[in-house]
């Protein structure tokens, strides 16, 4: 290199793969040492904050399970990728299409009661992996295809019903609104829904035969609707708290979603650290080592 544009890019380069390696490594470093150190909570018992739990994944009570983008296969939550080889003249890369992961919350049973994880914002590491390749944007089976149908890339993560679920993040137990506030609303919205018949409103309420509603009608109206609205969210209350799992913006805690055992998990961090490390290190020398030569050819502009 004799130039100073040569000397700054390659700097300009090392240093951003410096500070690329520095950063994950001890994000990963951060990552382990919160596995390590966090006890296993039960979730009949959990505090309120940052906890780790453990337990079995179910499907949804009433939707059932998802079905993943690519092979349909049945699941409670999924992470796609669709990619195209491309060539243009002497440079060739897989360029992504679509990329995108499932939000629906995640139910984790530990035995001592339930909780829905939402996905959002999480790393999560699914054990199910699959990569393959065809001739389409979509796939039309999971198997590869030959030398001519491998235009496509397509790679699919699942989490199945009835793995172990490792989760660690801001948990927090939710209580349903009171009868009075659930009457509240239910009024409001069985009135819009009376005004949308409005002639049969008239002939339930219309007591002077004008064919209008007027003031005092209005608030038989509303004395009616309300009455009927606690009545309905005294029958149909359910004190049952809601758990929850999900990221929290505010502390900015590392959220982990894991099929693999914690210690697993932990080492497959620690490994990133050292990895991420060396990186880290050799790019900061080698941007140590161009500095004269850098600096000389600044000085010779």
């Amino acid at each position: 290199m004799d130039s100073f544009s040569d000397y700054f890019w390659v700097e300009l380069f090392a240093l951003g793969l410096a500070l690329f390696g520095w950063i994950t490594s001890f994000s990963a470093l951060k990552k382990a040492r919160l596995i390590e150190d966090t006890p296993t909570s039960k979730i009949r018992s959990a505090p309120q904050g940052y906890v780790e739990i453990v337990g079995l994944c179910e499907a949804h009570p009433e939707n059932g399970p998802l079905r993943a983008k690519l092979t349909g296969r049945p699941c409670v939550w999924y992470r796609y990728k669709i990619e195209r080889y491309e060539s243009t003249g002497k440079t060739s890369r897989w360029r992504t299409l679509e990329s995108q992961s499932s939000k629906t919350p995640i139910i984790l049973n530990d035995q001592t009661g339930r909780c829905f994880v939402y996905p959002d914002g999480a790393d999560v590491s699914p054990r199910v992996s699959k990569t393959w390749h065809g001739n389409s944007r979509y796939p039309n089976s999971t198997q590869s295809g030959g030398l001519f149908s491998r235009r496509y890339r397509y790679t699919e993560h699942r989490i199945e019903e009835g793995q172990m679920i490792y989760a660690l993040g801001h948990f927090e137990t939710l209580h349903p609104p009171s009868v009075e506030s659930q009457a509240k609303h239910n009024t409001n919205a069985l009135i819009s829904a009376w005004k949308r018949d409005y002639d049969n409103l008239v002939a339930r309420f219309d007591r002077n035969g004008d064919g209008e509603i007027d003031i005092q009608e209005w608030e038989a109206v509303r004395q009616k609707a309300q009455s009927e609205a606690l009545a309905a969210a005294k029958d149909n209350y359910d004190h049952t708290p809601v758990n929850v799992m999900s990221y929290s913006p505010v502390r900015r805690q590392p959220f982990l979603i894991s099929t693999h055992e914690p210690k697993a998990l932990s080492r497959r961090y620690r490994w990133q650290f050292i990895g991420l490390g060396v990186l880290g290190v050799a790019c900061t020398l080698a941007f140590i080592a161009f500095l004269p030569g850098a600096w000389q050819a600044w000085h010779w502009r």
